[in-house]
């Protein structure tokens, strides 16, 4: 029978080695058939997805069945302070950031803005990265700002409170007094002792974790000793790191589609041995005797990492980090990176106790639990070993679930298809949507652009208009909370006409330890000092 809905794959050339023939008239489903790990799992896909189709149009759930959805959930267990009877009743799951989307603002549109002045004058209207799961972190600290405002507007007794729904059952903080560097009491929140924070991905994080090279996968087992409130609780098994130069652990970032003629980039002391000899120690070019000739210093072979030499290696739509493909990071090294510098971002850090991670890790599709764990949290062994860090390597509990979000849709798979591209995500549209937004309606943003689309349909017309989860909104309401925490350095700071490197100096004055923490991370680790920043940072 011909199948009810059928998805026709558009993809780039490959080269042979990575290509497929299919049969005539081969179809397969959407989603492969999953095990899954546990009944925590499934609850977690399920209020994501339920979400997803509460806030997203149906209209463009229907037209565009293949995208990628994710969200950060709050888990409010019942076994704290409660009665009895209540103890056996299920906690309550409660979706704080969601984000549906699986594109990126190119490489060219970012230079062509910072090229004019007067959109340069005013950083960060536009999102860059418009995947899920960057969109559902913004959207979650979007809401945990907002219930960290509502808590302070209590003591003022005024304000706006349009954007807040959040009470205090509801709440995922509590406050604490704590000691600044001074020892003097300040406002700090904290989650409850009660709430734990999971985050879901429809589909293995792009990057690092699609990367099925280097470890033997194994299927996943269903623990049905595991009750619904429950997840595992087993450490990570080490990871050897043997494969280092062929990719193992390697930084990706994703292909921008940009045609570049210009070289790799130089590599760093730690991909290449380093030529010893200067040029007024090489052999000179007059004739010498051999005894001469014996005496001068050999010069070493240049050799370059095999995973720095071409990206032909990487999972389709990503590449390496000095191939001039692409400057914004895989899905996977951020991940990774907010396991150890945490979710909450810089602002909202001086106003923690401690760093908000994530407890449990989610996926659908693509899942392998040892590919997942080298990805998000193992590759960055080595951060945060000293006792005296605030900042420690989290290491998640990882799942699968077998809850599908596209339970309809097939490939057509005839023909000559490139192996691990057989979606097609067309769509330009992305959506965000967060608790404290005040409607049901998630924010359309054209994930081409980084702003607001005012219309959802195949054409979209974008004004000037940017989302309330961009770094300029959320550094508006975050410079509002540090206000009515009486923080100094905040009283009379304005969010106009800020460049980046004047937001990074504020991110210094605002949060120092978060930025030594995380400059700690992005200079000194083998792995992650790698990373493509926008601004070069100092070296520390």
């Amino acid at each position: 029978p011909t199948p009810s809905y059928i998805i026709s794959s558009q993809r780039s050339p490959a080269a042979p080695s990575m290509e497929q023939v299919h049969a005539k008239n081969a179809v397969r489903h959407a989603e492969k058939r999953r095990i899954g790990t546990c009944q925590f799992a499934n609850r977690i896909a399920t209020v994501s997805l339920d979400a997803y189709k509460s806030v997203v149009p149906k209209s463009h759930r229907d037209a565009m069945k293949q995208t990628c959805v994710a969200a950060i959930v709050a888990h409010y267990s019942n076994k704290c302070n409660q009665s009895e009877e209540k103890k056996n009743d299920l906690g309550q799951l409660r979706v704080l950031g969601l984000g549906v989307g699986t594109k990126f603002v190119s490489h060219d549109v970012i230079t062509e803005e910072q090229q004019n002045e007067i959109n340069h004058s005013c950083y960060g209207k536009r999102i860059r990265d418009c995947h899920a799961e960057v969109l559902a972190r913004r959207a979650f600290r979007r809401q945990v700002a907002l219930e960290i405002l509502t808590d302070l507007r209590k003591d003022s007794s005024s304000g706006n409170e349009a954007e807040t729904d959040t009470d205090d059952d509801q709440s995922i903080f509590e406050r604490v007094e704590c000691k600044d560097d001074g020892m003097q009491t300040k406002i700090c929140y904290r989650l409850k002792s009660n709430v734990t924070i999971h985050f879901y991905a429809s589909s293995a994080p792009c990057g690092n974790a699609t990367l099925k090279k280097f470890v033997k996968m194994e299927k996943e087992v269903f623990d049905a000793s595991l009750g619904p409130d429950e997840w595992p609780q087993s450490a990570h098994k080490p990871i050897g790191a043997h494969s280092l130069r062929l990719g193992q652990f390697a930084l990706l970032v994703k292909k921008d589609g940009r045609n570049s003629s210009e070289e790799p980039a130089s590599q760093d002391e730690d991909n290449i041995v380093e030529d010893k000899v200067t040029t007024q120690q090489q052999l000179p070019e007059k004739k010498c005797d051999q005894a001469e000739i014996e005496q001068q210093p050999r010069r070493k072979k240049t050799k370059i990492w095999p995973c720095r030499e071409d990206d032909t290696w990487c999972p389709p739509s990503c590449s390496i980090t000095n191939y001039n493909k692409g400057t914004i990071h895989s899905c996977s090294d951020k991940i990774c990176r907010w396991n150890c510098i945490g979710l909450q971002g810089s602002f909202l850090m001086p106003l923690l106790d401690v760093p908000m991670y994530m407890t449990t890790l989610t996926v659908g599709r693509k899942f392998s639990r040892a590919i997942c764990q080298r990805a998000v949290c193992c590759r960055a062994e080595g951060f945060g070993n000293s006792s005296n860090d605030k900042y420690k390597l989290n290491h998640p509990a990882l799942m699968e679930t077998n809850v599908y979000m596209d339970e309809s849709g097939t490939h057509q798979m005839e023909g000559l298809k490139m192996i691990g591209e057989d979606a097609s995500f067309d769509s330009n549209l992305c959506w965000v949507w967060w608790p404290g937004k005040g409607s049901n309606d998630a924010d359309c943003i054209d994930g081409k652009t980084g702003l607001i689309a005012t219309s959802c349909g195949r054409e979209t017309v974008q004004n000037a208009s940017y989302s309330d989860v961009s770094t300029y909104a959320l550094l508006n309401i975050n410079l509002e909370i540090l206000r009515m925490c009486g923080v100094p350095e905040a009283a009379s700071l304005t969010n106009e006409k800020l460049s980046l490197s004047e937001l990074r100096m504020l991110k210094r004055r605002l949060s120092a330890q978060y930025e030594s923490a995380k400059d700690t991370f992005l200079l000194r680790h083998r792995v992650f000092r790698d990373w493509c920043c926008r601004e070069a940072r100092v070296k520390i």
